[in-house]
């Protein structure tokens, strides 16, 4: 069974779950309604105090679970008995009434007829080996091209016609397109051509367009062709892929991880479920008192906190969170029923950053958390990531080592720590100049994320030394990435002036074993196996 299909059946079973309590938590809210006609006060309040937090409950998860409904009405309910708390005051006609709405609820719980909880999204399934079409008539620009992105790993086709593509493009569409704009011998622009097949495809492609023009309407064409990226020739071999990367990151990288905070545990799962389907990866945790050690072992990047909860409420527990300076950039989104303008307005001006109210559809919820974690990350990888790689700074991979290190003592898990040098670096900066310098070292970075999984965490150590954290991969395992990454660097060509060069690098790997405590020991054995490959002449792996 596929992921989406196993997270169907489990939102389904926790539907179902839900509407068969629903009678016997009806049933307890007109026991409660009984306790409002008792002659003493204090069992009045405990009755009131009760009701509140039920219908509240009742009003936040209720649409959720297909009672939408149910959960307009019970919300009503909840605002009259937070009216009789706040005036200290009962009126026995009006109880009366209320007695007869909430009996009236069970009808609503039977009559509702609510859709089958769906599943947000249908993800295909990651691909290592993307797929390439290269427009282009220049034979030499061509070969260029294909060569090294071929040497990132991915799987290249050449069309020196554009009528040779179009066939293709229908038949086997590419993941990605690098055209040329103009192909003179046939007479023909290529944006013209490629919108066309791109209105007769399921899923438009996105293409990078090279020219030697410059002009607005180029750049029009290109647009409205599906361009996200117009490069001007000379071509830069390295600024295309840094392009073209860059729109594979996004479904390389990691998912976004989202911290539940809800004393509601069966809408809290629903929540997870549904994220889980939109691959987000989502925790929950109901007890207080269990945050400090989620966010260390967790690390989200969104908070989604419910606002009313017994003993530490939402706005108490945002304000705990922001005692602590670790946690100071992770947004925190309430999340509540609540609709007095002024609680809503108190709760965000005490540690909260956002407000999204319940119920919460499941498309909602996914469009919500996914722009609010995204923006996260971005925050968060404008401050701990080097602005030439893209690659975690220096003190941001030694965190992660350590990370990971104390995951791996805690699981037994294995546990290999990376560190790589480009070898004669400082030749190519005076020979070349500081930019082909900046070519070079983006080209690892890119070869780097490409080759390594979504777990894996790459860091730029020092000026041309790179950092890889790699849990749950083996001494064994991580010799045979590396060499893999040593040989394909080694092959790709640089050009600056019409000179050609090559550039290779050195690797250093140090493995988890018992007895290693502290991060500093992997990294310093790292950068011992570093140095005996430089010394045993560069252009190796030493472990």
């Amino acid at each position: 069974m596929d992921k989406n299909a196993e997270i169907a059946l489990k939102l389904q079973a926790l539907r179902a779950d839900y509407a068969a309590r629903l009678p016997v938590e009806i049933q307890q809210l007109r026991s409660l309604v009984e306790h409002l006609t008792k002659p003493d006060p204090a069992i009045q309040l405990d009755a009131l105090n009760q009701l509140r937090q039920r219908l509240h409950k009742l009003a936040g998860s209720a649409g959720s679970f297909g009672f939408p409904e149910l959960g307009k009405q019970a919300k009503k309910l909840e605002l009259q008995t937070q009216a009789w708390i706040d005036s200290n005051q009962l009126d026995l006609g009006l109880v009366r009434v209320f007695a007869v709405a909430v009996a009236a609820l069970d009808g609503l719980a039977q009559n509702d007829s609510p859709k089958k909880t769906p599943v947000v999204s249908q993800l295909a399934p990651l691909k290592t080996n993307i797929l390439i079409y290269v427009l282009e008539d220049d034979q030499d620009i061509a070969d260029e091209v294909c060569m090294t992105l071929r040497h990132f790993g991915h799987q290249v086709e050449h069309f020196s016609t554009i009528a040779a593509a179009e066939a293709e493009v229908l038949r086997h569409p590419p993941d990605f397109m690098i055209c040329d704009i103009m192909f003179t011998e046939e007479g023909r622009e290529t944006p013209e051509a490629v919108a066309i097949m791109q209105q007769q495809l399921p899923v438009p492609i996105p293409v990078i367009f090279v020219s030697t023009r410059t002009d607005f309407d180029a750049y029009h064409a290109a647009v409205r062709a599906g361009a996200v990226g117009y490069f001007v020739k000379p071509l830069d071999i390295i600024r295309l892929v840094d392009c073209f990367e860059y729109y594979l990151d996004r479904n390389r990288s990691a998912p976004h991880r989202v911290l539940i905070i809800d004393d509601d545990l069966e809408l809290a799962e629903h929540y997870k479920l549904v994220l889980s389907s939109a691959d987000i990866r989502a925790e929950v945790i109901n007890n207080p008192r269990e945050v400090f050690e989620k966010l260390q072992d967790f690390h989200p990047e969104l908070i989604l906190l419910d606002i009313n909860m017994p003993g530490c409420d939402g706005a108490e527990l945002a304000q705990v969170i922001r005692l602590n300076q670790d946690w100071l950039r992770i947004p925190i989104t309430y999340l509540s029923s609540e609709q007095d303008e002024e609680k809503r307005a108190n709760a965000m001006g005490r540690a909260g950053d956002d407000f999204l109210s319940k119920p919460l559809g499941d498309r909602e919820l996914v469009t919500a958390v996914s722009v609010r974690a995204a923006r996260s990350r971005q925050l968060s990888d404008a401050l701990d990531r080097d602005s030439l790689t893209g690659l975690l700074k220096h003190s941001r991979i030694k965190e992660q080592v350590d990370v990971e290190l104390s995951r791996a003592i805690r699981s037994g898990d294995s546990l290999s720590l990376v560190m790589l040098d480009l070898d004669h670096f400082k030749q190519v900066n005076d020979t070349y100049g500081h930019p082909a310098g900046d070519k070079v070292i983006k080209a690892i970075a890119h070869l780097l994320r490409q080759r390594l999984r979504k777990s894996d965490a790459v860091g730029r150590y020092g000026g041309e030394e790179f950092v890889a954290v790699l849990p749950r991969c083996g001494r064994d395992e991580a010799l045979a990435l590396m060499e893999d990454v040593r040989q394909r660097f080694s092959e790709i060509t640089f050009t600056v002036d019409q000179r050609s060069f090559n550039v290779t690098l050195s690797v250093g790997i140090a493995a988890y074993r018992e007895g290693v405590a502290r991060a500093e020991q992997l990294l310093q054995e790292a950068d011992a196996a570093l140095y005996k490959a430089k010394a045993e002449g560069r252009n190796r792996i030493c472990s």
